[in-house]
């Protein structure tokens, strides 16, 4: 039996920002696609207590690519990042960091978001980001020749933004649907 690493709150929001994307029918398209119905019929909560495995948030992830394809899905996905991101910004869960200055803020939403999913690291050396993810569940399950976790690279970008940094967008340089160990994200803070 697969161990439960994925919190309620991630598979939650994953599934506000599919909605809030393609709509409801996209996100019950999805949903009967994938065969998991019952968590449109019984939502998660936004909780850190982990109910499904790395699996089933890869199988939201993996069929939503098959319905869209490799292209629209990429682009889907990096809206779907910072709706994430921005839905997770009005639930309040970044507030006790919302006060420090651009580059401690970002790095502490960042670190939240690392506590709350138990995935990533992140440092910051000069005006360079990295986040690497080795447990990253975005791509479980997925091959290909290029970065496919674009949903992060939203995520990242919009709290860069709320950080105070406009216009920066994060790229994913490893990727572990590419058999790298890692996947892992570079972002350049304007100084």
């Amino acid at each position: 039996m697969e161990e439960k690493t994925v919190a309620n709150g991630v598979i939650r929001l994953f599934l506000d920002s599919v909605e809030s994307i393609l709509g409801t029918n996209g996100v019950k398209a999805l949903l009967n696609y994938t065969k998991m119905t019952y968590l449109w019929e019984n939502k998660p909560d936004y909780s850190f207590e982990k109910n499904y495995t790395d699996g089933e948030y890869g199988a939201l992830i993996r069929n939503l690519y098959q319905i869209l394809g490799t292209g629209g899905a990429k682009a889907v996905f990096r809206q779907l990042g910072k709706a994430i991101a921005e839905r997770t910004i009005t639930l309040g869960i970044f507030d006790p960091v919302k006060e420090l200055p651009p580059v401690e803020r970002l790095k502490g939403a960042v670190d939240i978001y690392i506590l709350a999913s138990g995935r990533g690291t992140i440092s910051i050396e000069g005006d360079l980001l990295t986040f690497d993810n080795a447990p990253c569940a975005t791509c479980h399950g997925i091959t290909s020749t290029e970065p496919v976790c674009t949903i992060i690279n939203g995520f990242l970008d919009s709290l860069a933004a709320w950080s105070g940094f406009q216009g920066v967008r994060s790229r994913e340089v490893l990727c572990k649907a590419m058999g790298d160990a890692t996947c892992r994200y570079l972002m350049r803070l304007p100084g």
